[in-house]
């Protein structure tokens, strides 16, 4: 997979069927292992809650390499990953800089946010959903600088999603119809490299 890092790091991208099979089965399997927990709050509104799973425990202001936390969870999947991340989508001494998951059902609702105010920061969302219709909506939106929808990504398996960190984004509330977690593994890279200018 070659992308160019700064295309990566400038606006949003997507790739389907990114992973190898076998890691992409083991992280949903674990995705059923985890502690889920149940309450976690939405940026900017506190009445939106959703089920959340720490894995690097990066908070949102965090410029600190969280990737050593990562190495101690016990469902190595996640390990893996973030190995593949650092092999083909980045640099490999690019820092990791959270590491979570989020799970909604319908009811839950995520709120537009951003993940970081820093120009030089990368979020990556794999959809850990074997099976999605398009029925049962849950898409991650992004929006430009005019608040408009700059497009919309539904939660299909095996898809990565990346964006600069800064955008403005939000998943989507789910369908009645559906009766599935929308689980998303999301990761916050810092500057290619690990270079931070400033």
């Amino acid at each position: 997979m070659a992308v160019e890092l700064e295309l990566l790091y400038s606006k949003p991208q997507v790739f389907d069927n990114v992973l190898p099979q076998q890691l992409y089965d083991q992280l949903v399997d674990a995705t059923r292992k985890i502690g889920w927990q149940f309450g976690w709050r939405a940026p900017g509104n506190s009445d939106a809650r959703y089920w959340h799973h720490e894995v690097g425990f990066g908070e949102k202001a965090n410029v600190e390499d969280v990737s050593a936390r990562v190495r101690e969870h016990p469902l190595k999947p996640f390990v893996e990953f973030m190995d593949w991340l650092r092999s083909n989508l980045v640099p490999p001494e690019t820092p990791i800089l959270r590491y979570y998951l989020n799970g909604h059902t319908y009811g839950t609702d995520g709120w537009p946010h951003t993940d970081t105010d820093r120009t030089d920061e990368l979020t990556a969302i794999l959809y850990l959903n074997p099976e999605w219709s398009g029925e049962w909506g849950g898409e991650t939106v992004v929006f430009n600088e005019h608040g408009d929808i700059a497009g919309s990504v539904l939660p299909r398996a095996n898809r990565l999603m990346t964006f600069p960190s800064n955008l403005l984004h939000a998943p989507r509330p789910l369908a009645r119809a559906c009766g599935a977690l929308r689980v998303v593994l999301v990761v916050k890279l810092g500057p290619p490299g690990g270079n931070r200018d400033g």
